[in-house]
This record gives structure tokens, sequence and C-alpha cells, in this order.
């Protein structure tokens, strides 16, 4: 008897280790399917990709006035917000914290647009209010449409990188239909990763994985059989932009240096929208576990692209195996950045969902016929000039040393 319990007991252990941490059906992502954005009339979906806001507690009038352009110029149906929305390392208090929100919040809210949101490296840094606090004070707000979704957490030797808000939202084909035809994928991609021997940015843990190949196949079911075609959302680069960049010579006019490399952007890029400021930040590029995210989207193939900010001057949209990864310029001013400072606007036509369009308004682009925000432009370029003039000219001093 003895035995045969002891029997039973090791298999109801060996499938409780064989289930997946998090599953489709224990997250909950009826907020953002409730929502039921959809094509519109004229058949097309238009995001507004907003990343690296990251002021300090009060946002400053250019970026508010940057964002009233850009919503105004692009006229979005959805607003995604890519992390460091904040910058928690200057909002000490649960106080502040929510008083940098509310800064852009209440412009969407006045707009009536639906926004959903994902964590960067920065929005948890030194802040009382938590990455779960903080979506509940985004729930506050009717436009906002995300929800915590998947948490997932990993810890190493008493460091914990904790993931929140991974979800999904579907895309209906039309206001009055339960169809649907695209997906978007948002997720944490955490803050920085807690193994000692790596290190370096955070990446998407093996549950927010797990559940998106799971929700993935759930939604191709549904379409009978085929994979929705989907783009994804998240803050820190995928490690796999390492091949996506096209290697050349150290010294190489223009290169920049990469993982003991020197990289260009690709020749069929153009360099009117596409530029390569600074090195990419992804997570270690030695590091395994961080190429499993856009490994699962090649095997599932529904991704067709992922888009990041996180690097406030790259802009770029390149191709790996398939797959588009898409760096979006910063908009902030209390961190680095420089005159490219602006938006990227993706529009998927639902006559063709094999593909998109996208741009990029930068703040020269969004300050025509606006006499206010063109002041603001030329003060910051300006500025820009200045602080770039004594940064080089200081790397020159200490290069002497």
């Amino acid at each position: 008897m003895k035995k045969i319990l002891s029997i039973i007991l090791s298999a109801i252990m060996l499938c409780c280790i064989l289930i997946p941490a998090v599953s489709a059906a224990e997250v909950d992502v009826s907020k953002p399917e409730s929502a039921h954005v959809s094509f519109g009339d004229d058949g097309k979906l238009t995001i507004l990709q907003i990343a690296d806001m990251q002021d300090n507690a009060v946002l400053s009038s250019y970026v508010k006035l940057l964002i009233k352009a850009a919503i105004e110029k692009t006229a979005p149906d959805l607003i995604v917000l890519t992390g460091d929305n904040i910058a928690g390392y200057s909002c000490a208090t649960k106080g502040e914290a929510k008083l940098a929100i509310r800064q852009f919040m209440t412009i969407f809210e006045k707009y009536g647009i639906p926004v959903v949101q994902v964590f960067g490296n920065h929005d948890d840094q030194d802040t009382a209010l938590t990455k779960e606090g903080q979506v509940e004070y985004y729930e506050t707000y009717k436009c906002f449409i995300g929800c915590k979704g998947v948490i997932a957490e990993k810890t190493v030797d008493g460091k914990t990188m904790k993931n929140v808000g991974t979800y999904n939202v579907p895309i209906y084909e039309s206001a009055n239909s339960d169809n649907v035809l695209f997906n978007i994928w948002c997720f944490d991609s955490g803050n920085y990763n807690p193994d000692k021997t790596y290190g370096g940015y955070g990446y998407v843990l093996d549950e927010q994985i797990e559940w998106y190949v799971q929700k993935s196949n759930e939604l191709k079911t549904a379409n009978g059989g085929e994979a929705v075609p989907s783009i994804a959302f998240q803050h820190i680069v995928p490690p796999q932009i390492k091949y996506a960049l096209k290697e050349v010579e150290n010294g190489t006019e223009g290169a920049i240096g990469f993982d003991g490399k020197s990289f260009i952007l690709p020749d069929y890029c153009n360099p009117a929208s596409n530029w390569l400021s600074e090195a990419p930040c992804p997570p270690n590029p030695d590091f395994a576990e961080g190429y499993k995210q856009v490994d699962a989207m090649l095997s599932q193939g529904d991704v067709l692209g992922v888009f990041f900010g996180h690097d406030h001057i790259n802009s770029y949209d390149v191709e790996y195996k398939g797959i588009h990864l898409v760096s979006s310029p910063g908009c902030t001013t209390a961190s680095y950045n420089d005159s490219n400072r602006g938006f990227r606007a993706i529009t998927i036509d639902k006559t063709d969902l094999t593909t998109y369009t996208s741009e990029v308004y930068n703040a020269r682009d969004l300050s025509e016929d606006k006499p206010l925000l063109s002041s603001f432009v030329t003060l910051y370029a300006v500025w820009d000039v200045i602080v770039n003039f004594f940064e080089n000219l200081w790397d020159n001093i200490t290069g002497l040393f």
C-alpha cells in the first residue's frame, strides 16, 4: 500500500513540475480585451509609441507640448508607453511617483485615447511605489486599458528582478465585430539582471515566455489554426540586435562600438528615419537566457516586429530572421537626449496584415505652425549643442591622462 501511495505521490509531483508556472487561464487580461480596440472605418489602426519620458516628478512643459503635438499630428487609436515613463530615482515617495504619472496621464485622459504601458529599468528604481502600485494608479484613469498581467520574478544571491505587466491587446476587425484580426503584445523586459556573472540590463523571464506561447496558441486556435499577426512592445532591446546590425572594421567612420566590435546600420536603412547614435543596450549578449524571447517568437511565427525604446538617441528598423527590431527615440528633457527627440507612429492596414508602416516624428516636425513649441525646440537645440561641446571637451581632456 505504501509503495502504491509513493508511486501516486511521485506522479503528482512530476505533474506539478511539468505544469508551467503561469498559464494563459491564470492571467487576467480581461481589461485590454474588453476595451475592444479595433480597426477604424478606414480599415487602419494607428499606434503612437512614446518612449523614455523619464522626466522628474513634474514633467517639463516642453515634453507636454511635444506629446500634445504628436497626438494631434498622428491621431492615434492607441498609445503605447514603452518604459522609463517616470524616473523612479527622482520620485522617492509614492506621492511623487503618482505625481509623475499624473503629469502625462491627464493629457491622455483629456484626448480620450486608450493607453497601455510597459515598464523600463527606471520606473521603479529607488521609489516607494512598486510596479504593482504603479499599475493600480494607472488604472485610476479611464483611458488606461492595461493590466498587471503576468507577474514573474527571478532572485539570485538575494537580488530580485520582478517583471510586472505582460499582457496582450487584441485588435478586432471593427467596432461591432468579435473577430480578432491583429494582436499587440506588451512585455515587461525587467530592469537589471540579478545574475552577478552576467549582470547588465533585464530581460523577459521564462514565465512570461511560457504565457506568451500559450496565449499565442490560444489566439491561433480561435483563428482557425492560423497565427494572428502581431507586434510587440517592450523597453529593453533584445540581444539579437547584435546580429541585425552590420559589422564593419574598427575605425570605420560613423561606426558604433558594441560588444567589442564595430557596427553600422544595414544598407537598406533610410538615413532620414534611421540613425545609430549610441551603442544598443540589450541584456548581456553572452547571457543565453536573454535570447529566449525572440527565439520563441520565431517559433510561433506571429510577431512581425518588436518595438522598444531604452536607447534615447537611436532610431532604426532592422531585421533579424524576418522579425523587425525597431528602436524609437526618447522624448525626455531631464535625461540625456538630442535634437532628434520624438515619437514613432505605427500604422496597421487590415488589407495587408503581413506588414506595417511606421514614421518617426521629431520635435522639429511637430513644431511646425506651433510658435511656442518652436521656441522650445530652438532653445533645447542650442542647449544640446552646448552640452555636447562640453561633454566632448571633457572626454578629450580626460583622454590625455
